[in-house]
């Protein structure tokens, strides 16, 4: 359960003023629940009516922002108990036929403003939530919001790449959490094409593409975070049926490693033991 909770919700862009931010924000209101979300832009009238929600406006590319955000929510309520990182934007960066070119007919770096939100953004995001969600007794949660076309090829590449990451942040925290005994439990989403600032609902209609309801990945981001048995999970949501989809993929890898080979998590704990990576030693 939620109820009595403190959670935070990221967003950029209207992500958490609609979408699948502002129905996770409803939703966990409506059990209980007291939330911090953090955006650019305030939800629209009338979306959050409740004493129990703090609109706190900052962007998830600035790490003080960040910090800023979490210390609002320490001093609200003394406690951090789960994150649900979800600041996303759309691709905006051709790689292939839109190189700029600068005054000298040089070609230009291409932007790296997806990848600073969708995912240096979330990997701040994360790390914020780890440090102060541990000091609770009971330990809590982080959901990392990717989205399905981290599991696929997806010619939006900046933004594929940016999930393709996120996964990665998700099951390697998870790894990283679980061998340390943190008490922090890590999740993922990987929605498919759902009703968001991104996806627009009317412009898929016209394409007869369906787009499943913002809040079926709400109530997937709330289980997460309610259900202490969840760790290390990616729960895919498409047409509103949730499936854990990690186990799966990790049993196909396994299916194809050599029957001798060190598996990678295991090498690397022997590395950390004879090395002393991540300890506390200064």
């Amino acid at each position: 359960m939620t109820e009595g909770k403190v959670v935070i919700v990221t967003e950029l862009y209207s992500g958490g003023s609609s979408g699948i931010g502002l129905s996770t924000i409803q939703l966990l209101l409506s059990l209980g629940t007291s939330v911090i979300g953090a955006d650019l832009h305030e939800p629209p009238e009338g979306a959050v009516n409740s004493a129990q929600f703090t609109f706190y406006k900052a962007d998830v590319t600035k790490w003080q922002d960040l910090v800023g955000l979490f210390k609002k929510a320490i001093e609200l309520h003394g406690r951090v108990d789960h994150v649900l990182a979800n600041a996303g934007v759309a691709p905006r960066t051709n790689y292939v036929n839109g190189i700029e070119l600068d005054e000298n007919g040089d070609p230009k770096e291409p932007t790296g403003f997806v990848l600073d939100v969708n995912l240096k953004g979330t990997i701040n995001t994360a790390t914020l939530a780890i440090h102060y969600i541990r000091k609770n007794p009971s330990g809590g949660s982080v959901v990392v919001n990717s989205s399905a076309t981290g599991l696929h090829r997806f010619r939006g590449v900046d933004y594929t790449v940016s999930k393709h990451g996120t996964i990665g942040l998700m099951r390697g925290l998870h790894a990283a959490l679980a061998s340390q005994n943190v008490p922090v439990r890590i999740n993922g989403l990987v929605p498919h094409w759902t009703a968001s600032g991104i996806v627009q609902e009317e412009l898929f209609k016209e394409l007869g593409i369906y787009t499943q309801p913002a809040s079926a990945v709400a109530r997937a981001a709330v289980k997460l975070m309610a259900d202490e048995s969840r760790r290390g999970q990616l729960i895919h949501i498409d047409h509103e049926v949730c499936k854990e989809v990690d186990e799966t993929l990790m049993q196909v890898y396994e299916s194809f490693q050599h029957e001798e080979s060190t598996g990678g998590d295991e090498g690397i704990a022997l590395l950390a033991a004879r090395m002393k990576w991540f300890t506390d030693a200064k």
